[in-house]
């Protein structure tokens, strides 16, 4: 039992592609309460009116009325991009301030997402990260990630992706063989609060200079395009400014 671990047993967590107007009205709020509302007004808002983006949102809900604006309350939510060839470009879990240290919701929800992509036959997940920012890349080798062919670029930095299938990820996190009731429940040993600790703080410290609408300082880039999808033939060579990262 934990802090969280009250909380955490009211949480209703889902993985879909699809939202309604309570959701993205749901989703405008936690953007806006947490700091970054341009992340669903310039971003997350045009997303959902197409295809790929998946979500995996972690919700409370109001007792009375069950239905409407403000019925539901975002407690967290990560999400996934599918793009070319079927792959997935990942975006860290967000929660809300109060879920800062919530690492059992972060594993739960991580492991939902994760288990969602492998059934569907997702062949890698990934991330973007600057390039040489090795205490990132480290933590994503921790993780089960390792270096892709692939790279990107804004008119500040390099991006080299590092990706894994998502059965590898979850094998290396742990997260396999957990359930997610201990996972909400914080029911781990020091070795697997270890991995999950390291893997989540150091990808909201990476993504953190994004959200704050620094580009210029981002150590990771959410995976919020299909990136491949809109380069050149044979991608972009480092140094040479990308497509906006949104």
């Amino acid at each position: 039992m934990t802090c969280h671990s009250p909380a955490n047993e009211s949480v209703r967590m889902r993985v879909s592609g699809a939202t309604d107007l309570e959701t993205r009205s749901a989703l405008a709020t936690f953007c806006r309460h947490n700091g970054y509302p341009q992340l669903f007004t310039e971003v997350l808002e045009p997303l959902l009116s197409g295809q790929g983006l998946l979500l995996a949102l972690a919700a409370t809900e109001r007792p009375w009325p069950p239905k409407g604006i403000g019925s539901q309350t975002i407690e967290a939510v990560g999400m996934a991009m599918i793009g070319t060839e079927g792959r997935a470009h990942l975006t860290p879990v967000l929660t809300d301030r109060r879920n800062a240290t919530n690492i059992g919701l972060v594993g739960a929800m991580t492991k939902q997402l994760l288990e969602h992509l492998h059934e569907a036959d997702v062949p890698s997940a990934g991330y973007l990260v600057r390039q040489g920012d090795r205490a990132l890349e480290r933590a994503l080798e921790q993780a089960g990630f390792a270096e892709a062919d692939f790279r990107s670029s804004t008119d500040f930095a390099d991006y080299l992706e590092f990706s894994a299938p998502p059965q590898k990820v979850m094998d290396a996190l742990g997260l396999s063989r957990l359930r997610v009731g201990d996972l909400l429940d914080l029911s781990l040993d020091g070795a697997e609060l270890d991995r999950l600790g390291s893997y989540h703080f150091a990808l909201t410290a990476g993504i953190t200079a994004y959200l704050q609408d620094s580009l210029r300082h981002a150590a990771l880039l959410p995976g919020l395009i299909d990136l491949v999808a809109t380069l050149p033939p044979g991608g972009v060579p480092p140094g040479t400014p990308g497509p906006p990262a949104t």
